[in-house]
């Protein structure tokens, strides 16, 4: 079940065309080297990314930004990965001491050629699980991604 309401089954779902081939832009959601480059809203940045892009395989981002934010840990696995059409991950963050998370979330991405040329993508990001404290943080959900999408988009001539 999805929702718009701040919780459990609130969706973001984006639909952006990127000027760069499948392939390339699939490359960047699945490559730490690429996910470095462009991972996080505007002002922050990724000092340590892995990623290992296969059904189960994890991924790992260090996700930092301008104080009083400090360094995010990102985690999670690869759960579909059909290079250069989908890609289905549950990243989880916030990390409490306990060892729980206070957000985790599905991401679906599908891939296709643009009408116009390059590269079309459909995202889903569905709310699994949040703790009430950051219920506030899934409101920028939607403009986090965005802003990580632009930072792709200004990457990608750089990678054609």
């Amino acid at each position: 079940m999805t929702t718009t309401e701040l919780g459990v089954g609130y969706e973001v779902t984006i639909d952006r065309t990127f000027a760069a081939p499948r392939t390339l832009v699939f490359d960047c959601m699945t490559k730490a080297e690429h996910l470095a480059r462009w991972w996080g809203p505007h002002h922050f940045d990724v000092p340590f990314a892995e990623s290992e892009a296969r059904p189960g395989g994890k991924i790992r981002l260090d996700m930092r930004g301008p104080e009083p934010y400090g360094i995010n840990e990102v985690h999670g696995e690869y759960e579909v990965v059909e290079r250069p059409d989908r890609l289905v991950m549950v990243l989880r963050a916030f990390g409490a001491p306990d060892g729980s998370w206070g957000i985790e979330h599905r991401t679906t991405m599908e891939f296709t050629d643009a009408p116009e040329g390059g590269t079309h993508m459909h995202m889903t990001t569905v709310v699994l699980q949040a703790s009430d404290d950051l219920l506030p943080a899934l409101a920028g959900m939607r403009e986090g991604w965005s802003q990580s999408f632009e930072k792709l988009e200004a990457v990608l001539p750089e990678l054609v």
